[in-house]
């Protein structure tokens, strides 16, 4: 449950407050287009406590949503390296390789610190910096998943600003194609194979997704069965 001090501002200049407006939340967190800025939702949870910290932040004057991320729970946690806890995070779009480096850096001072992170999208899935970084976080341990329609569900019920919901749920249904493009080819990099998922895109225009997937590939993307 939120509490009155989960209310102090993430990042001078990035928000004022910790739950997300509704339509900044529908407009970014949509698999189907691809927005221009990376919001991060994320929960603090200490093990053998009740008590929960949760933000939101976004990328801002240039820098990624990552480093006020890191940076708010450095700060939060101050490099306790005895602190038992668990972070989820659920990111508009994946981060990109040097991100992952430095979430990786910051995981291997806090031993006893584990990391979920879902994605609505996957950052530049092509580019081989990006594709190794987030095999590498899978490969310390950090859980990394494509947002399906319960993660969907559960962001609406925790993190969106309760006055400014049209609805109680919000339950997407139409995001179903996307979040399984986008999981097979997590899968793929996560199984460190090669792309199978095209995305192109004009000025004005919607993006266009296609999925290619030979023999070998089918055989290695067969175990992941995200549907």
């Amino acid at each position: 449950m939120a509490t009155g001090w989960n209310r102090d501002p993430v990042c001078r200049g990035i928000t004022q407050g910790w739950k997300i407006r509704q339509k900044a939340f529908v407009k970014n967190y949509d698999p189907s287009v691809l927005s221009s800025v990376t919001y991060l939702l994320y929960e603090i949870k200490w093990n053998y406590c009740r008590r929960r910290w949760q933000r939101w932040i976004r990328c801002a004057g240039g820098e990624h949503a990552e480093k006020y991320f890191l940076k708010d729970v450095c700060k939060k946690l101050r490099y306790d390296h005895f602190v038992h806890c668990s972070i989820t995070c659920y990111m508009s779009w994946s981060p990109c390789g040097d991100c992952c480096k430095k979430i990786i850096g910051f995981l291997e001072k806090m031993p006893n610190l584990s990391l979920a992170i879902y994605v609505a999208r996957l950052y530049w899935h092509k580019e081989e910096n990006n594709r190794q970084g987030l095999w590498s976080l899978m490969n310390i341990g950090v859980s990394i998943q494509v947002m399906d329609l319960s993660d969907y569900d559960d962001c609406w019920r925790t993190f969106v600003d309760d006055e400014d919901k049209y609805e109680d749920d919000y339950w997407p249904r139409h995001f179903a194609p996307w979040i399984m493009l986008y999981s097979l080819e997590l899968q793929s990099i996560l199984q460190d194979i090669p792309s199978c998922l095209t995305i192109s895109s004009g000025r004005n225009q919607p993006p266009v997704f296609s999925l290619h997937v030979n023999k070998k590939q089918k055989r290695a993307l067969a175990s992941a069965n995200p549907y």
